[in-house]
């Protein structure tokens, strides 16, 4: 079993991450610049090609690249392999790419709540309308079917329900959903059959609502909810990196802290490693910084006091070594990062400044087209949207319409003196052939239709019913087999029957 290697120190030796202890979890963090989504890209790939499956959310576009082979990079002199290309489904919240989707069910209210930016008030009520939509076997896949849910909720006056509550839930939900986040949830959603192999969810279209960035989120819950238990492994059976992580943090409430929490102290025994990529390490709660056994923290930018202190946090919580790791990671050049990771014992290693390998893979943005030819069209034929693709077009289309500048008016205006349109023949109108043939064509219709029903009143109809008589109850079926028989015994011995009465008449 080989482990992904992830740099060298300055003596040249290759630092690796042990593969069996990477269900402990991860952070790759740094200023914007420094590298950290390049390490991403990196560990994601090796990972990928040792079979294990990978979910990697690229907000920028720019570490997509995996199914376009890189370039020979002089950081790759001591890299253990070659640029290479590897195939990977990408994944998008429209249908730019394979549509990813998730049932509102299957997100729990806590992670919805903090889509919507809801208060503790507020979730409550969220929870109420889950909580009764489960009694009430209604499904729960779109905001526009929990719309509906908390409109019966407000008619019936629910026990515990306040209308004001409910207004403001729904008034977020409407915004989110004219925003272009709604498509994130419906049908079909996401199988984790289909999540094998390295799948990329691209949310460079998305960008202008931040909050999508928490989609890693939910397929995190859904992992958690239906894989089964498996103890120590090897290696993990799905590693996702969290790109943007701070965004999921940001203002959260306690509930949800809790939840990533739990989620990270179980979800280790059911394979499934999580590596959180962010800019600011400050902006993890520290509950979830104590869950994360591997470090690569590129140069930290830190302008506030509070800043200066959680970063001293940061660098206390290394073993103790030689190394100024506080100093270091204000001064860090770029691809380099401070690294810790958990050894072959699962001991936390001393840590080492480590100049990162690049990638396997491009680091170049790629087209879509490529980037749809490397997907599977199985999948994308799966979960493609015609809803969704009409709701896209619309939204383009009304992007389009937009003013005319004055110079191009005027060309268009010019155009139209320069190039008078010629005048086109008026067309003739309907001979009166025309209406004679169309009145036969009625005529004949009316015909047709006239008959087929006369047919089935005095055909159909009758057969029908005296087909339900029998099959009401299955005597009458044998009895009329019985007169059937009896039938067709007369008409085969017609004769000898006549001959019978003919001779009871003398």
């Amino acid at each position: 079993m080989s482990n992904p290697v992830l740099g060298v120190t300055d003596g040249s030796n290759t630092v690796s991450i042990s593969a069996k202890y990477l269900t402990r979890h991860g952070l790759i963090a740094g200023s914007t610049g420094t590298g950290k989504s390049r390490t991403m890209q990196t560990i994601a790939e090796q990972l990928a090609d040792l079979g294990v499956n990978v979910f990697v959310s690229d907000i920028k576009g720019d570490a997509s690249g995996f199914c376009v082979a890189g370039k020979e990079n002089k950081r790759n002199i001591h890299a253990p392999y070659e640029p290479h290309l590897i195939e990977a489904n990408y994944w998008s919240v429209s249908n730019r790419f394979i549509p990813l989707r998730f049932s509102l069910s299957d997100a729990g209210t806590i992670l919805i709540s903090r889509l919507l930016s809801l208060n503790p008030t507020q979730e409550s009520h969220l929870s109420l309308a889950f909580s009764h939509a489960r009694k009430k076997n209604v499904p729960l896949h779109t905001f526009e079917e929990l719309l509906d849910v908390l409109d019966v909720l407000v008619k019936t006056n629910a026990r515990g329900f306040s209308s004001s509550s409910v207004n403001v839930i729904e008034r977020k939900v409407v915004a989110l959903i004219d925003s272009g986040l709604g498509e994130l949830f419906g049908k079909p959603s996401i199988s984790i059959n289909d999540l094998h192999g390295l799948n990329v969810l691209n949310l460079s279209d998305s960008r202008k609502n931040m909050a999508v960035s928490i989609a890693p989120a939910f397929l995190l819950q859904m992992l958690f909810d239906n894989l089964p238990e498996k103890g120590d492994v090897e290696q993990p059976e799905y590693v996702i990196f969290f790109d943007e992580a701070h965004y999921l943090f940001k203002d959260s409430n306690k509930s949800l802290q809790d939840l990533m929490v739990t989620i990270l102290k179980q979800i280790r025994s059911k394979g499934v490693s999580v590596f959180f990529v962010t800019q600011d390490v400050t902006d993890l709660p520290d509950e979830i910084l104590s869950q994360l056994s591997t470090k690569i923290i590129f140069s930290q930018k830190v302008f506030t006091q509070r800043g200066n202190q959680r970063l001293k946090a940061l660098a206390n919580s290394f073993p103790d070594s030689e190394l100024d790791v506080l100093e270091r990671l204000k001064r860090m050049p770029t691809g380099v990062a401070i690294t810790s990771t958990l050894d072959q014992k699962g001991n936390q290693t001393e840590p080492k400044e480590v100049t990162m390998f690049a990638p396997a893979t491009t680091m170049e943005v790629v087209e879509d087209e490529i980037l749809l030819r490397s997907s599977n069209p199985k999948l994308i034929q799966k979960y493609y949207s015609k809803k969704a693709k009409k709701a896209e077009n619309k939204r383009k289309w009304s992007e389009n319409q937009k003013e005319i500048p004055i110079a191009q008016e005027i060309r268009k205006e010019t155009r139209k003196v320069e190039n008078p349109p010629e005048k086109k023949p008026k067309k003739k109108g309907p001979s009166i052939w025309d209406g004679l043939f169309k009145f036969l064509l009625k005529l004949l219709d009316f015909i047709l239709k006239v008959v087929g029903k006369i047919t089935t009143f005095l055909f159909f109809k009758p057969i029908k019913k005296f087909f339900k008589y029998l099959t009401k109850k299955p005597i009458r079926i044998i009895y009329f087999l019985i007169i059937l028989l009896l039938i067709y015994v007369i008409f085969v011995n017609w004769g000898s029957i006549q001959s019978i009465l003919e001779l009871l008449k003398l």
